[in-house]
């Protein structure tokens, strides 16, 4: 269209002005829906000992959006020494969830050294529908807790 309002007889192909034509987008068309991710902790198997100063925690992650999850997640885990919060461990998850799917639970491994608490905050690739506190787990320490 043009500044008055008319429609040119030979429009200019919008590709080479904006390129947009490959944008590298690979997920799928589907209007405004968009995935949601959730990382949830099973209580069945929160955490385990693997040595004196490490754990194991069991993540799971799912879907809980109308469209698929395609460009995989981050899992960023934070550890408080001191009161003093750094990043100790970068996880990535290439994973694909479709709607309403939810993977089997995955073991982090962390050195909980000094730790007071964690915190694993989970990135999905892609936008999504709701960013809200669903996407991160907050743990205090006793991190492994002995049977009994």
């Amino acid at each position: 269209m043009t500044d008055s309002g008319a429609i040119p007889k030979k429009p200019e192909p919008n590709w080479i002005k904006h390129n947009n034509f490959r944008s590298g987008d690979i997920s799928p068309n589907v209007g405004l829906a968009a995935p949601d991710l959730q990382m949830i902790t099973p209580e069945s198997c929160l955490s385990e000992c693997t040595g004196a100063d490490e754990a194991s925690v069991w993540v799971q992650l799912g879907n809980v959006g109308a469209a698929p999850l395609t460009a995989g997640v981050t899992i960023e885990v934070y550890g408080t020494i001191n009161g003093e919060e750094g990043l100790l461990k970068v996880e990535n998850v290439d994973i694909q969830l479709q709607p309403g799917e939810f993977a089997a639970a995955i073991p982090i491994v962390i050195d909980t050294t000094d730790l007071e608490s964690l915190r694993l905050v989970a990135k999905p690739g892609e936008a999504e529908c709701n960013v809200d506190p669903a996407n991160e787990i907050l743990l205090q320490a006793p991190f492994c807790v002995a049977p009994g």
